[in-house]
């Protein structure tokens, strides 16, 4: 009878006892977000030009970034963040079509992507540019 009810007992404070393990929040947009120098070359012109980004979170997406003054344009491109890439994925704004990749280097991240201007239909812009944080 001993042995039963220090048995139950046992089993009741081990009930009653609450473990809570929390994970840590790691948002990976973290990691990009600020202000950039841009310096771009264009495969098509073959011209550099160098110019700033401001990489912000989206609060539309739990993994999405707003790119600020992309292709020196002044334009806003919607891209997504996975692994240490940033998907820039085919969009349209402001009369620029534009679509490409980025990848995070420590304390750079190297783009290469294409611009095609559809108000004066210019030809498809190929570029590579590199970004480093202020």
């Amino acid at each position: 009878m001993k042995t039963r009810a220090l048995l139950l007992m046992t089993a009741v404070i081990l009930m009653s006892c609450e473990i809570l393990i929390v994970d840590p929040v790691f948002d990976e947009r973290d990691r990009i977000t600020g202000t950039y120098r841009v310096e771009e070359f264009s495969q098509t012109y073959n011209e550099y030009g160098t110019f700033n980004i401001q990489i912000r979170k989206s609060f539309n997406n739990y993994n999405e970034v707003i790119v600020e003054n992309f292709y020196n344009a002044n334009i806003d491109v919607r891209a997504e963040v996975v692994d240490g890439t940033i998907y820039i994925s085919r969009q349209l704004v402001n009369g620029y079509e534009v679509d490409g990749v980025g990848t995070v280097y420590y304390d750079e991240i190297r783009f290469t992507y294409r611009v095609r201007d559809t108000y004066y239909n210019k030809p498809t812009d190929f570029c590579e540019a590199t970004a480093w944080e202020y």
